[in-house]
Parts: structure tokens; sequence; C-alpha cells
């Protein structure tokens, strides 16, 4: 396969082309997709629930059948849902709360350069899963990575996802979320965003009705040449229904991010409540910062928020740990890292959080 890359993450309502953000396009060409060896799970089922290797026959869900564009592009959906290497099925039965996190260890090395993953996650009615994902390489392999993972909580069901992305810096990472959620039920997703040369990652979820939740929190980190494009949306069907979209970045070097944050209110979501936030830190002056925080609104008796703060570190925050003995390095780590752990805090799992703590300080040690 040698498509160019290009028509990704496109905005839901189009705006001027001159801002250069309705779309991204990639100079990359797809790379022959082979075979992935490499098993990321070691439990495979336990009680409430059961993972299975997913196939063409148990990748769909009706919801989804006739959604071109789940992915960051109708192009990269076909691929991945008809030419994945790797994924699973993830079943909840109803009634079930499952306590302990699923932990999915992707990683590409020299023998497992791409990875192409497809992903399905089903939680039965009143039921609830943690699932984290992480994805990683090996430093000097030009890693590959398309995937697309599906959600879908049926009433009164929580699906939590959580993904951290460390790919190294010859990577590219092209990542995709498609959810929906039924009456009552809740789908939190949690995305940590520090590696791969290009990052481009989509979140889209669907509150199809009533009481149905929607959140996504996220950080990125952006230096050297890498560039971060981001499109999350939101789509309000369902009465009462309530989403919050929480990003913090921080770009140094020479580093570009475009980020789009759409909640859109469509007709007949009466009562239905909002908010999106980005938070970026600059700490350079020659980054390239873009962000379209958007409201659509087709229903009249809805709530909605929005705002996007760019701004370089506070001098009082600076000079007041500064004043405390921290040197000027280690205070704009710790302003950075506090900006992040609200975030952070949501992985489950304390030995990954740490590795996030450690990788953020070992890419900000020149800042």
């Amino acid at each position: 396969m040698s498509e160019i890359l290009k028509g990704l993450n496109n905005i839901p309502v189009r705006t001027w082309r001159w801002l250069g953000v309705n779309e991204t396009n990639l100079k990359d060409k797809m790379p022959e997709i082979g075979e992935y060896y490499l098993k990321p799970l070691s439990k495979y089922e336990g009680e409430g629930y059961k993972v299975i290797d997913i196939n063409k026959n148990n990748s769909s869900i009706r919801f989804f059948d006739n959604k071109k564009e789940l992915g960051v592009s109708e192009t990269l959906t076909e691929i991945v849902t008809k030419n994945f290497n790797t994924g699973y099925l993830i079943e909840v039965e109803e009634n079930k709360r499952i306590a302990e996190p699923l932990f999915f260890d992707y990683k590409m090395d020299s023998s497992n350069s791409i990875l192409v993953d497809n992903n399905l996650i089903v939680a039965g009615e009143n039921s609830e899963i943690t699932v984290v994902m992480k994805y990683s390489s090996t430093k000097g392999v030009e890693a590959f990575h398309s995937g697309l993972t599906k959600l879908y909580a049926k009433k009164g069901a929580k699906i939590n996802l959580v993904k951290v992305q460390l790919i190294e810096d010859d990577g590219i990472h092209l990542d995709a979320i498609a959810a929906a959620t039924e009456e009552n039920g809740e789908i939190n997703c949690v995305l940590v965003e520090l590696g791969a040369r290009n990052t481009i990652t989509s979140c889209k979820n669907d509150l199809i009705s009533e009481n149905s939740k929607g959140n996504i929190y996220s950080i990125y980190l952006g230096d050297k040449d890498r560039t971060i494009d981001i499109n999350y949306v939101i789509n309000h069907y369902g009465k009462k229904s309530e989403s919050n979209i929480k990003t913090n970045g921080a770009l140094m070097d020479n580093s570009s991010k475009i980020f789009r944050g759409t909640i859109d209110f469509k007709r007949g979501a009466k009562e239905a409540k909002g908010a999106e936030e980005e938070y970026t830190v600059l700490l350079s002056n020659n980054i390239r910062n873009r962000s379209v925080p958007l409201l659509l609104c087709g229903e009249d008796d809805v709530q909605g928020q929005h705002a996007a703060s760019t701004g370089k570190i506070d001098e009082n925050k600076l000079f007041y740990l500064m004043s405390r003995g921290f040197s000027e390095l280690e205070a704009k780590k710790l302003i950075i890292e506090s900006s992040f752990n609200p975030i952070t805090e949501k992985v489950p799992i304390e030995e990954l959080r740490e590795e996030i703590s450690e990788y953020i300080r070992r890419r900000m040690i020149n800042v």
C-alpha cells in the first residue's frame, strides 16, 4: 500500500483554508502491512469478561456499520478494518464490574515495526471495565502505528479507556477512538500523547440516549520538530446527556500542534450539558500552536462552554518556586508536571504512571 496519508482529522465544520486547520496531510506513505507477532496481553479471560482475537466476523457492531469515517480518515478506517494485523474483542457481561484493569502492552521492534490494531470493547448493561493500552517502540526503529478502538457502552454501563503513547522519535502514530453511549452509560477516555515524530489522534463519542456521559482527558508534549494533531468530537443526541473535554499540553523547540475540540448539540438533545477546555504552555518562540474549540448547536435548551488558553509560564509562579530554592529548570519542570498530574493520576497502574513521569522529565531536560 502506497497511499499518501492525506485528508486526516477533518474538522466537522470547515473554516478559512489559509488557517491550515481544516485537515492534516502527511508526506509519508502507508507502509506494507506484515504480520505482528507479539502478544500484548497476558490474561485473556476472567470472571465476567472475555477477550478474543478479533476477526472480520466479530469486529463489527451494528451502530458503527454505516459510519465510514470512524478513524482519522475514511481511507485509514477502511485500511484498519480490512487489513489489521492484531486486535481484540473485549466483551463484559451484564451487571459485572471488573475491578482490575486489563493492560495491553503494544510494542514495536525491528521484527514488529508495523502495528495496525483493530479493537472493539462492548460493555453489557450495568457493567464496568477499565482497559489500558500502551504503545511504545524500540529506539532506532522507524515504527508505524495505525489503530482503531471502538467502544460501545450499553444501558448503565461504564467504560474507562486509557491510552499511553510513548513511541520513539522516529515513529508515526495514527490512532482513533469511536464510541457510542446508551442511556445512563458513561465512557471516559484518558489519552497521554508524548512520543512519535508525527502524532495524529481522533476521539469521537456519540451520546445517543438520555443521561449518557462522555469525557475526554488528555495531555501532550511537543519538542524538537514533533507534530501533534488532535481531533476530539462529542455528539449529543440524548436528552440530559453530559460531556467534558479537558486537554493540557506543553510545546518546546520547533514543535507544532493543532487541537480541534468539538461539542455538537444535535436537535432533540434537550437539557444537555457540554464543556471543553484546552490549556497550552509555550516554552519556545519557534513553536506553532493552533487551537479550534467549537460549539455547534441545533437545540435551544442546552448549556455549552468552551475555552482555549495559551501562554508562557507564569512568571510569578516561577519566581515563587525559585525563591524556595529551585533552579529555573527545576521550577519549569515542576510547573509543567503539575499541570499534567490531574490527568496522569487517572492512569490506574502505578508503574505506568511512574514511567510517564520519568519520560516527561527526560524530555524536558533542556527546557
